[in-house]
């Protein structure tokens, strides 16, 4: 009803069901299956103050299974709460969280809870927000309002603020509610086993002989329905599934290479050949994928690759191309050049291989069903809609290990840090706003017409950090964008003004104010030096 749609607009939750929709349409038939058959989910479900810690290696299928989990609960009218952790969810927060369990669980009471509505009231009409402790304190009353209540997590190891959640997962475990039900998943890392090893009643590490038959149905699936595949003999696709599942060692994530390795085989000896010297590591894979891709497109690959790896959120395919035709550091020509785009934006697969991804977050109805988000007719109503990813939070990892660094001059090329990345993206996104340098060319339209201007107006402070100012190119990027009688200035602020949350009809201040909030403390001197009025009263 209208009143819960406000209290909900107003808790402001992060969404939490795409990455669920988007783990769902990965589960090929009954996988998983023998996790929801077997003793210790069976016990967790009935089992008073329950807590199963679900563990395994990276790739093991972990976020799938979590939400065959997930579906299987809500499938038998449970009340289920859940949160999918990830490393792009930058600004995820425990009160966060708590905002999304709230909002879940409440809207399963036939009316608004109590201490829900008494939260709203309090802070509705204040800029202020709740304090975590009210959180905590409305979720467990929110809880109570049930028999029995489950809660997921899924990647724990993924959170960008997990000293913070873990201390809060212990917290809510120490409210003892009999009618609660915790599950997690993770890998096993040393500081989440040292909180966890005293909170939970099961565990379970996924090893190759619990998630091995899942594999091999996954394999079968893509031999039997990839085109690709085809022409292979019955014969050859059983050493192939041979061969795969002898070095999968429990890791769809390796498989899942391998495969897209070998569909681009273009004979059977090719094919063959190619089994005989599979990469036994998934870092081996990534390996191979850098040291394959195309000379030509090595540039391309870099940049994509460092963006996806630290953009502040997820990005749009249609972001994706932008950045691609976008070059901070050119001598000649245009920082952004359109005849840069590419003309199938599908091809950023093609640069980068099994290295990144491309996802649709949700399912719309169409004529009152459900369509898939993978589906021809989805793609083709919504394509604004799909987004552009790593495909493991393991890329991401091989990516800034020192080994890669290590490795020969053309793997080690790809390897960057956080500060690199983000010095770069910054960059980027300030040559991006560069090209509005005309009073007016900022319309309804124009976030359409060029679709990485919300993200460069709204995020490139935030890669720009205190301690990347210093970068010559960076420093002077800002210095232009930053010149308050020129258009370009007025643009950015009509784009994402970072005072009044984006309200381009906010008041705009100078630029030493908006420079002295992001902390860029070599921007501001320079300011200064230019002569800007530092006891201005603005904000």
């Amino acid at each position: 009803d209208k009143r819960r749609q406000e209290i909900y607009h107003w808790l402001s939750a992060p969404d939490y069901r795409p990455r669920h929709w988007n783990a769902r349409t990965e589960r090929e038939g009954d996988t998983g299956s023998w996790f929801l058959q077997g003793v210790s989910f069976l016990e967790w479900k009935g089992m008073a103050q329950s807590f199963l810690w679900l563990h395994g290696k990276p790739g093991a299928g972990k976020t799938v299974l979590c939400s065959t989990i997930i579906q299987e609960l809500i499938n038998h009218s449970l009340v289920v709460a859940y949160f999918y952790f990830d490393y792009h969810s930058k600004d995820i927060q425990p009160h966060s969280v708590l905002r999304a369990l709230i909002e879940q669980l409440s809207s399963k009471c036939t009316s608004i809870p109590d201490s829900l509505e008494k939260l709203f009231s309090a802070y509705a009409d204040s800029r202020r927000s709740p304090a975590l402790d009210e959180l905590k304190s409305t979720l467990m009353s929110v809880i109570g309002s049930f028999k029995n209540v489950y809660i997921v997590f899924d990647a724990l190891d993924e959170c960008p603020s997990r000293p913070e959640f873990l201390k809060l997962l212990e917290e809510i475990h120490g409210w003892n509610l009999d009618h609660l039900h915790l599950l997690a998943t993770s890998r096993k890392e040393q500081d989440i086993e040292e909180t966890l090893s005293g909170l939970v009643s099961h565990q379970m590490f996924m090893d190759e002989r619990l998630v091995g038959g899942d594999i091999q149905v996954h394999v079968s699936r893509m031999l039997d329905n990839d085109i690709k595949f085809s022409k292979c003999s019955a014969e050859m696709k059983e050493t192939i599934k041979m061969t795969l599942m002898k070095g999968a060692d429990g890791m769809f994530r390796w498989v899942v290479c391998q495969l897209d390795a070998l569909r681009r085989c273009r004979s059977p000896a090719a094919l063959e050949k190619a089994l005989t010297c599979l990469p036994k590591t998934l870092y081996e894979t990534y390996d191979r994928i850098l040291l394959e891709i195309n000379e030509d497109y090595r540039q391309d690959a870099l940049k994509l690759l460092q963006w996806l790896a630290f953009s502040a959120r997820t990005l749009s395919l249609s972001e994706a191309v932008d950045l691609l035709a976008t070059d901070p550091d050119t001598e000649n020509g245009p920082l952004f050049d359109p005849n840069r785009r590419l003309w199938n934006p599908h091809d950023v697969l093609t640069i980068c291989a099994s290295l990144v991804t491309i996802t649709v977050p949700d399912v719309r109805l169409h004529n009152g069903e459900d369509i898939h988000t993978d589906s021809i007719v989805y793609r083709a109503q919504f394509p604004e809609r799909e987004q552009v990813s790593l495909a493991h939070f393991s890329v991401r990892e091989y990516l800034v290990s020192e080994d890669l660094c290590k490795g020969n001059i053309k793997m080690s090329y790809y390897h960057f840090n956080k500060t690199l990345a983000d010095t770069f993206i910054a960059k980027a996104c300030l040559a991006y706003l560069l090209q509005f340098d005309k009073h007016g060319c900022i319309d309804d339209t124009a976030r359409t017409s060029y679709p990485l201007s919300s993200y460069a107006a709204r995020y490139w402070m935030f890669h720009a950090q205190p301690d990347n100012d210093e970068e010559p190119t960076l420093h002077r990027l800002i210095m232009e964008l930053l010149q308050p009688e020129h258009a370009v200035y007025s643009n950015w602020l009509r784009l994402w003004n970072p005072d009044g949350e984006g309200d381009p009809y906010s008041m705009k201040c100078s630029p030493i104010y908006y420079m002295s909030m992001a902390g860029l403390r070599r921007v501001s001197s320079s300011l200064l030096t230019k002569g800007s009025d530092v006891n201005a009263r603005q904000g």
